[in-house]
């Protein structure tokens, strides 16, 4: 047993649960390749690592590269050992990756506006598959829940009260020492756009026992006692949204959170607001949803279509431009 605690305690033991622990079935490739290519992953080589990256560069985006790199550097310091993350091995390889892919995010799944709702809670029918689905939509749209929230979402973190629910998310992305957070979903005057009413009525179905709100269902509309997938909330998204006319395979669970957040800005709300509901640490990224509706609200040609300064056939212009002279005085 001391032998064992022994081991754990150790700083190569450390930095090998450091390399598992934030990326989990990725920090694991890493060492996985570093067998497959026979070389220590924590050797402290920037070259071993540089390689490592560059194996990688073909499947993932620079920012990625970024964040692996990160988990590894800190192995290697748990470990004792050095690592110059500012070797030109890996720089080369960094802004190579960069200048082929660029620094852009990739394209994201579009929101889901406010707007849509009314239109797209008629495509929801009185089964019991019907009233699961619909709840998910609001729900997920409400708390701005991330895929991954919305699968692992657990009956004894709902708390539903007379102003609406509470939901607590015990370990939200990002959230490492698993301290939680909690976001407060309002009633609507409108039950049929109420996401508490359609929590209510997928409970008063399914039942309040222990386990996951949404639950996985069978052929025959029955259900499991187990949840979905985020697999299932993209496919129920998708499915909806394609029965409006629009094109399915630009919306997915993310269209729900990105939604909440695009919609709050285009309605004025500030910044903090949405930071709250959306649990978003960083400004940068709530910022992005933001500029969105206020690109939109302010652009000039919505202005100027609204204004109707349009000259009737005819009437003389407001004014004419005229292009620069470009004759030139001679010389004399």
């Amino acid at each position: 047993m001391r032998s064992m605690l022994g081991r754990r305690n150790s700083p190569k033991w450390r930095a090998r649960k450091t390399l598992a622990a934030p990326t989990g079935r990725r920090g694991r490739q890493y060492e996985d390749w570093c067998k497959g290519v026979g070389v220590e992953p924590l050797s402290g080589d920037p070259g071993t690592v540089a390689l490592y990256l560059s194996h990688l560069s073909i499947k993932v985006q620079p920012v990625t590269l970024k964040a692996r790199l990160a988990a590894i550097s800190v192995a290697h310091r748990l470990a004792g050992r050095t690592l110059d993350t500012r070797h030109e091995a890996i720089r080369l390889i960094l802004r190579g990756a960069s200048r082929e892919k660029g620094l852009a995010p990739k394209r994201q799944a579009r929101p889901l506006h406010y707007s849509a709702l009314p239109a797209l809670m008629d495509t929801f029918d009185r089964t019991p598959l019907g009233i699961r689905d619909k709840c998910l939509v609001l729900i997920g749209f409400a708390a701005a829940l991330r895929r991954t929230e919305i699968a692992d979402l657990d009956i004894k973190h709902v708390t539903i009260a007379a102003e609406g629910v509470t939901i607590t998310l015990p370990r939200a992305k990002g959230d490492r020492l698993g301290r939680g957070e909690s976001v407060f979903v309002s009633r609507h005057d409108d039950d049929r756009l109420c996401p508490v009413k359609a929590l209510e009525d997928w409970l008063d179905y399914c039942g309040s026992a222990p386990g996951p709100v949404f639950l996985r269902a069978n052929r025959n509309n029955t259900f499991r006692s187990t949840g979905i997938s985020e697999k299932t909330v993209n496919r129920i998204v998708k499915a909806h949204v394609g029965t409006l006319g629009l094109d399915a395979s630009d919306y997915s669970g993310h269209s729900l959170r990105a939604g909440l957040a695009t919609s709050a800005a285009e309605v004025g709300c500030d910044l903090k607001a949405i930071m709250i509901q959306t649990r978003l640490k960083s400004a940068r990224q709530a910022m992005i949803y933001i500029r969105d509706a206020e690109r939109r609200r302010r652009s000039v040609t919505k202005q100027l279509f609204a204004s109707g300064a349009v000259a009737e056939p005819g009437a003389p212009a407001a004014s004419t431009w005229h292009a620069p002279s470009t004759r030139t005085t001679p010389d004399h």
